[in-house]
């Protein structure tokens, strides 16, 4: 884990630490679930209930069963989530297969602890999967003539993930610069900027299908550009909204 700036800060009062994963839970945040510190292997999931009688926290059941048995085996995994707008990481431990409400479902000690980590307050949205913003890297090599695109993921002010194929051929590498990247958001314009990428894990989409996924940061953004993200961002909240609305009726 990266060492804690201090504007990270550790929380370790029970009632506190319930305060944010009910927070969690209410904005129904995806929580990553890492099964090995020392690995990129992640379980996509969400906070269903939060038990505080039996201290057990309840998160939602993988997709992949080969992951889920290699979570349940180990015991534990490494939780990363945001609570408004603010990255927040916790370690469950007691990692145990239930039925809750019918359905399968991970349950977990309640955390003793959490950390809430300032330095990556940018707020971080799903991008459609329908009508996908597109990342265009440019040839990597002199002798190709293709650019390479890739669908995104996620996309906040302060970088994006994308996804590729699992162990594609594409030779891209955590700490790579890519330069004159080209970012296309549907039903608004072009961002042309420089992306270092982060690193590179595996992820389980919506419909099963496993993915890298490519953590990227925008490097010296301009702030034209990152306006444009922001509306952006804010666009695809109200779209959501909407479709949100249109399910109570």
């Amino acid at each position: 884990m990266k060492n804690v700036r201090e504007s990270d800060y550790s929380v370790n009062f029970l009632a506190e630490i319930l305060f944010f994963l009910n927070g969690v839970m209410r904005e129904k945040s995806l929580i990553s679930l890492q099964i090995a510190k020392n690995t990129h292997t992640t379980i996509l999931s969400s906070i269903l209930a939060v038990d505080l009688q039996k201290k057990l926290l309840v998160l939602d059941y993988g997709i992949n069963e080969t992951l889920n048995q290699m979570a349940l085996k180990t015991g534990s995994v490494q939780c990363i989530t945001s609570h408004n707008r603010v990255r927040i990481e916790f370690d469950c431990d007691n990692l145990q297969h239930i039925r809750f409400e019918g359905r399968n479902a991970f349950s977990a000690d309640i955390p003793a602890s959490l950390k809430r980590l300032q330095r990556r307050n940018f707020y971080r949205i799903a991008t459609p999967v329908a009508n996908p913003a597109t990342c265009v890297i440019p040839p990597l090599k002199q002798c190709e003539e293709v650019p390479l695109t890739l669908n995104l993921l996620d996309i906040s002010r302060g970088g994006m993930a994308l996804i590729d194929r699992p162990y594609a051929d594409a030779p891209l590498k955590a700490g790579m610069t890519l330069e004159n990247c080209r970012i296309e958001l549907p039903e608004f314009d072009t961002v042309e900027t420089t992306v270092r990428i982060v690193n590179i894990s595996t992820a389980i989409l919506s419909n099963g299908n496993t993915c890298s996924r490519i953590g990227c940061e925008f490097v010296n953004l301009s702030e034209k550009s990152g306006t444009l993200i922001q509306r952006y961002i804010i666009w695809l909240e109200q779209q959501a909204r909407k479709f949100d609305t249109k399910l109570h009726f």
